[in-house]
């Protein structure tokens, strides 16, 4: 396999990378930053209980040999974890807290109501039902499917998971608004997370620098970029959002605002809605909230602003919560990336996939 890769392939194989090109396209340099930080004792407490309680569940699985049926729910252990690291309130305040089982099962069925998806709990981002009549983000629906190992199976009602993902659900706004977080929660007694804080910190150094600079943040969680929007517009930073559920005539007229507004200096954005299909060289910096164990995901969201009519040096900040599952996630999108570079093919959507090795890793 190694000498098709070095010695046929290249001699039949025509293959132009945007780094072998990068002299061609004269793109400006990129510096990507990993900025760790550490809870505070509030934070730290929470994720730990909450650490404890999901490697319990996980190790019953492990001993029953009952891992790759159980499936679901530790991708759904995984998520409430990552959202943790972001802010406590992604998971006080969601549709349910899949930190046991049973309370999982309970709220699994609330979970896909009410513009919800299944998976994540969060608003619907590009969404798309099951035949089994259950609502998803597609991008949360595609990495579930991706992930297991077998025949997947409705992560709701245990069935048979068939989705016709060329048709998508049309979301009501209204409805979207009436499930967001901030209606979820006391603003009177908002509290910030580390990570917050740690955005805005970055946020006033950015435009201490340069006050004509513009931002993109990119979280996987739409609540994160609620919680992140109310935060910042407290403190004096105008942003604007994008995510799944808006029209396309909105995401447009979102887009003309952040690109011709000089007030606006963030652009909050879903991993989901944003990663592709997107030209905002008007900025310079991105921020990316939470890792994803796909490193080819977060290189796109990158190359929204590194690309053709960039003028500018980039500047890449990845936010990481120093001893919690998110270091973790790095190193597995180490090793995947160096398994994926030296495969022929190249196939990015293994890059995506959580084999049962890396869930082990993942909760060790």
């Amino acid at each position: 396999m190694d000498i098709l890769r070095k010695e046929v392939l290249p001699k039949i194989l025509l293959r132009r990378t945007k780094v072998q090109c990068a002299d061609e396209l004269s793109l400006p340099p990129r510096t990507v930053i990993v900025r760790k930080e550490q809870f505070d004792e509030r934070e730290q407490d929470y994720y730990e209980s909450l650490y404890t309680q999901s490697q319990a569940t996980f190790s019953t699985y492990i001993k029953a040999g009952t891992l790759v049926n159980n499936y679901a729910h530790v991708f759904d252990l995984l998520i409430r974890l990552r959202q943790a690291v972001n802010h406590p309130y992604l998971v006080v305040y969601s549709a349910s807290n899949a930190a046991t089982p049973a309370v999982a099962l309970d709220n699994k069925e609330a979970g896909s109501q009410g513009g919800l998806c299944g998976i994540c709990r969060d608003p619907l981002e590009d969404a798309v039902v099951s035949r089994c009549g259950h609502d998803f983000c597609r991008t949360c629906l595609v990495d579930f499917i991706d992930g297991a190992a077998e025949v997947a199976v409705c992560p709701i009602c245990t069935k048979k998971l068939t989705v016709d993902l060329s048709q998508p659900l049309v979301t009501s706004s209204r409805k979207v608004q009436k499930t967001g977080i901030m209606q979820r929660i006391d603003k009177s007694v908002f509290q910030s997370s580390t990570k917050i804080e740690a955005v805005r910190e970055e946020l006033h150094n950015m435009l201490s620098n340069d006050p004509s600079a513009k931002c993109i943040l990119f979280s996987q969680f739409t609540s994160m970029l609620d919680l992140v929007h109310y935060r910042l517009n407290q403190v004096g930073i105008k942003t604007v959002m994008l995510k799944g559920s808006m029209s396309l005539a909105q995401r447009d007229a979102t887009i003309q605002q952040f690109t011709h507004d000089h007030h606006v200096k963030c652009f909050l954005m879903s991993l989901k809605a944003g990663g592709v299909a997107l030209n905002l060289t008007v900025a310079s910096h991105v921020i990316l909230m939470d890792p994803w164990w796909n490193p080819a995901v977060e290189q796109q969201a990158q190359d929204r602003i590194h690309r053709l009519g960039q003028f500018r040096p980039i500047r890449v900040t990845r936010f990481i919560i120093g001893g919690t599952i998110e270091e973790r996630i790095l190193k597995l999108q180490e090793k995947k990336q160096l398994v994926f570079d030296g495969t022929v093919g190249r196939n990015t959507e293994a890059l995506g996939r959580l084999t049962e090795d890396d869930l082990k890793f993942l909760f060790a």
